[in-house]
């Protein structure tokens, strides 16, 4: 029989595992089913969508197609004119003649920071817009009596030295009675720029952010509001509305309304029947005009009535309806919430406030409508499409920005009367990625399918067409958390991503998010800015 010597066995017992070993011991059992069972996730990759363009010819670029082929349903044996009013200082009147002007002619890209050519795919020189080129019509800027002068000195006691919810308010009220007397002459401009100064850009352009996170001093009546629509989410009894009307409340809501630049301007101009495009004089002096002219040569068409372009693979008769829901104040605290409906079809876009929301955080933090909301919300939006198309569509497809809870699922079924093809479909952003292997991102068109009916869309990645990623950070996939419907994987990311590509405001090849929901918060602030008893537009033009 051996003996062990005390001091060896002391010294093997003594012996500490290396840290190897000790990561090994403490490694998750996520990792260890993982590398036993990785996961495979089923995959497919969509065409990028075509657009038509004059002829009826198509292209997947909308500044290929446009330089190429002319604007969608362009005559070549017509000429077009597009009246286009001003207002600004007499400087910046003048400036942008000699912008206009100059775009009748081609201007180049220029070069990157590092003194190189840019790339002529991604930015391409613009041509120059003439009956011969580009837009094929001429946009007229130079007649005196569509011009409307504001003093320089004007547009500084506007805006300096006031307290910042003054700001936006004075500027709107030297822009408006401009508008008012534009929208009386016959005839009237198509579209009106408006050409905001150096000094409101300084003041006003970022009034927005730091507003929004300051909290809402509510009335007495505001809190009791709140109050008992707490005691209705809690008990679910609803109790009878309360009119609280007082001198003092009136004057503190009053006083506290804030306006964001953009969206004050637009909710007031669109009661003069104008269309509008905002343009801070310093946008001139962009080192890169060609991709400014690109861009607002084709937003001053749009807004002048005419479509740059149309998709392909537009379904017939079929409603594309965008439910969205947006704050009616600022406020960082504010709880009010009102849905809004955004319609398309073949045609332009369509613009609908409708109920309000309900808000359950037991539930979720998220928006929501009641089932008799959904249901009325989806008729409005049906009929509204019937009266721009001469018809009731044959297929609804509703892109939300939440999921949907049951009741709001009755209510959107029961909306859509007769009609029984149909796609609802919650769509958000939630952070989930996929890497390719090499340096390149994910393909544009790639869909994942992550589990049943629940599917990630890149609408912004790799594109084969430019040779390039045109963004500066990982992109974001599109996810759609929900599908109720009958219509296949493949059929509705396809209409997504065709979606993609109808921002008539700008020639971008395409955008991360569908037309439906890519311009919701805009939309919906600009209909919370707009003045007491105002009628919104529909047409979608007037929001852009």
């Amino acid at each position: 029989m051996t003996t062990m010597n005390p001091k060896k066995a002391r010294n093997r017992s003594s012996v500490r595992p290396n840290r190897s070993s000790k990561r090994n011991a403490q490694r998750p059992l996520a990792d260890d089913l993982i590398q036993s069972y990785p996961p495979i996730f089923d995959a497919f990759h969509l065409d990028e969508p075509k657009l038509v363009f004059g002829g009826g010819f198509t292209s997947v670029d909308p500044k290929m197609g446009i330089e190429t082929y002319g604007p969608y349903g362009i005559d070549a044996s017509a000429s077009r004119t597009v009246r286009v009013g001003l207002v600004g200082t007499g400087e910046g009147i003048q400036r942008f003649i000699s912008f206009l002007q100059r775009g009748r002619g081609p201007i180049t890209a220029g070069f990157n920071k590092r003194n190189k050519p840019l790339d002529p795919l991604t930015f391409p020189d613009f041509p120059g817009c003439s009956e011969a080129h580009t837009f094929r019509c001429t946009l007229q800027a130079e007649s005196s009596a569509h011009h409307r002068t504001i003093h320089a000195e004007l547009f500084s006691r506007a805006v300096v030295g006031r307290p910042a919810q003054e700001k936006v308010a004075a500027v709107v009220q030297l822009l408006m009675p401009q508008l008012e007397a534009l929208a009386e002459l016959d005839p009237r401009p198509d579209v009106v720029v408006l050409l905001l100064p150096a000094v409101v850009e300084r003041e006003c352009a970022t009034l927005g952010g730091a507003f929004a996170g300051r909290k809402m001093q509510l009335t007495l009546g505001e809190k009791w509001e709140r109050k008992l629509q707490r005691e209705t989410t809690r008990t679910g009894q609803t109790f009878l509305p309360f009119a609280f009307d007082s001198e003092e409340g009136g004057e503190q809501k009053e006083n506290r309304a804030f306006f964001n630049i953009h969206h004050a301007i637009k909710a007031h101009a669109m009661g003069t029947g104008l269309t509008t495009q905002i343009v801070w004089e310093s946008t001139l002096d962009d080192p890169h005009l060609s991709s400014v002219a690109w861009n607002l040569f084709a937003a001053l068409y749009y807004k002048a009535g005419h479509h740059p372009w149309r998709l392909q693979s537009m379904p017939d008769r079929t409603c594309f309806v965008g439910v969205s829901f947006f704050k009616e104040t600022p406020h960082a605290d504010a709880e009010m919430q009102t849905s809004l409906a955004q319609v398309f079809g073949a045609g332009d876009g369509l613009v609908l406030k409708g109920e309000k929301a309900i808000y359950d955080k037991r539930r979720d933090r998220k928006a929501h409508l009641d089932e008799q909301g959904a249901e009325k919300l989806l008729q409005q939006a049906i009929a509204l499409y019937e009266r721009h198309h001469n018809g009731p569509p044959n297929r609804v497809v509703v892109h939300k920005t939440s999921r949907f809870w049951p009741e709001e699922l009755r209510g959107f079924r029961r909306g859509l009367g007769s009609i029984y093809h149909f796609d609802f479909l919650a769509l958000e952003t939630l952070g989930t990625r996929f890497l390719r292997i090499g340096k390149k991102p994910p393909l544009r068109g790639t869909v994942i399918q992550l589990a049943a009916r629940n599917y990630l869309l890149y609408g912004n990645g790799y594109v084969p067409y430019l040779r390039c990623y045109p963004g500066k950070r990982l992109p974001r996939p599109l996810e759609i958390v929900e599908h109720h419907g009958d219509s296949p994987a493949i059929t509705v990311c396809r209409e997504i991503l065709a979606l993609t590509k109808l921002n008539w405001n700008s020639c971008a090849f395409g955008s991360s998010e569908p037309i439906t929901i890519r311009f919701a918060k805009s939309v919906g602030r600009i209909l919370a800015e707009l003045p007491k008893g105002a009628v919104p537009q529909t047409r979608y033009q007037y929001y852009m």
